[in-house]
């Protein structure tokens, strides 16, 4: 599946609006088709250049969302394509 995304490459350089492939979700894994997001303090560290990781690769910020399950993968019970979810993805 193809999608439009706002890809951040460099610090302080401005976001590219790219086609990403996106894979079918593995077994725990859940897509998500996203209707809002929100850019935090940790997006805008990463902007600046001063975040937790290396910036060695394209990144898709925010990571806090909410929105519509597309597809779940074969070992998700509590899910199912239809529901709507609020997101908070974080690295610990």
């Amino acid at each position: 599946m193809q999608i439009e995304a706002a890809i951040f490459r460099k610090p302080h350089d401005p976001l590219t609006i790219e086609t990403v492939d996106l894979d079918k979700p593995m077994a725990r894994e859940v897509l998500v088709r996203t209707v809002a997001t929100g850019v935090c303090h940790s997006d805008l560290h990463v902007v600046d250049g001063v975040g937790r990781w290396p910036l060695d690769r394209p990144i898709v910020l925010g990571h806090e969302g909410a929105g519509v399950v597309e597809a779940v993968g074969k070992d998700v019970t509590t899910l199912r394509p239809g529901d709507h979810i609020v997101a908070c993805l974080s690295g610990f």
